[in-house]
């Protein structure tokens, strides 16, 4: 079970009983608006934290981040090993749980989100697109496809409609039957992105999604997620060490040290950039 696998991979105990508050309901549908996002935002941190470890031996994976995500934008997260780069995309996906600040998804505080709520959005809202594809090869291709839907409950004529739809967009019908260890790098990958995108979600958020891959079937995916943010509107976040990738990005965060050292719109001249 994907969903199973994914809400389980970091568990958390939430903390519902704040004071002057029902704890049963939900801070982000009560009245207050501090901190709530813009019309135009998906997206918005407030010095977001995540630590490991205790005090005698504290690693800052991600220390004190603020930055806000406008629909639409094609964003690339930038940086050395290390850096904080896929655990800031984890945080943004909510698979793992900030350590300190505040984390918004469109008009929710993700801090008073139910674990079942978390479980919905991850499903329904966000599609992710990872490094190493995480197919099931016991699945054929078309079932991979079709699996956030199949964990939704979908009527099987909407699955199948669905997954056709998005297999013939990215030139993948003649695999809809085969298993995916029978497939390239560059074919799993646009499976792995149908996948993402057959809930129609408002977030794709890629880690490395060409990190796998030779150039040729690295430019195919990267031209599909390019052709996702134009064409069909969606916002990406996207985690890549590639300067030739993030050319495609409209915007980009250069992290070192769990820190952002610089958020620039792209200007197209890559080759100034620099992580030292």
């Amino acid at each position: 079970n994907l969903d199973r696998w994914m809400s389980a991979e970091k568990p958390y105990i939430l903390s519902t009983v704040k004071s002057g508050r029902n704890p049963r309901i939900p801070a982000c549908r009560m009245l207050a608006n501090e901190g709530r996002l813009s019309m135009n935002e998906i997206l918005k941190l407030d010095n977001v934290e995540k630590y490991y470890g205790n005090k005698a031996n504290l690693t800052k994976a991600v220390d004190k981040i603020s930055f806000s995500v406008e629909k639409g934008e094609f964003v690339g997260i930038m940086g050395r090993s290390g850096c904080g780069k896929t655990t800031l995309l984890k945080l943004l996906g909510m698979i793992d749980r900030q350590t300190g600040g505040k984390l918004f998804f469109e008009e929710h505080d993700t801090e008073d989100l139910w674990k079942d709520e978390f479980a919905d959005i991850r499903r329904r809202k966000i599609g992710f697109v990872f490094q190493d594809f995480y197919l099931m090869d016991s699945l054929s291709v078309r079932e991979n496809i079709m699996l956030p839907k199949i964990l939704d409950k979908k009527s099987a004529k909407e699955c199948m409609e669905e997954s056709q739809k998005y297999a013939e967009q990215f030139g993948i019908t003649h695999l809809m039957n085969k298993k995916p260890y029978e497939l390239s790098g560059g074919e799993k990958q646009r499976v792995a992105i149908s996948r993402a995108l057959i809930n129609n979600p408002d977030l794709i958020l890629a880690d490395e999604p060409t990190g796998n891959l030779d150039s040729k079937s690295g430019d195919v995916v990267i031209h599909t997620l390019s052709h996702i943010n134009r064409e069909l509107g969606k916002t990406i976040v996207m985690v890549t060490h590639d300067p030739k990738m993030a050319s495609y990005c409209s915007r980009l965060i250069l992290l070192k040290d769990g820190m952002i050292l610089e958020d620039m719109r792209n200007g197209g001249d890559l080759s100034l950039i620099h992580i030292s």
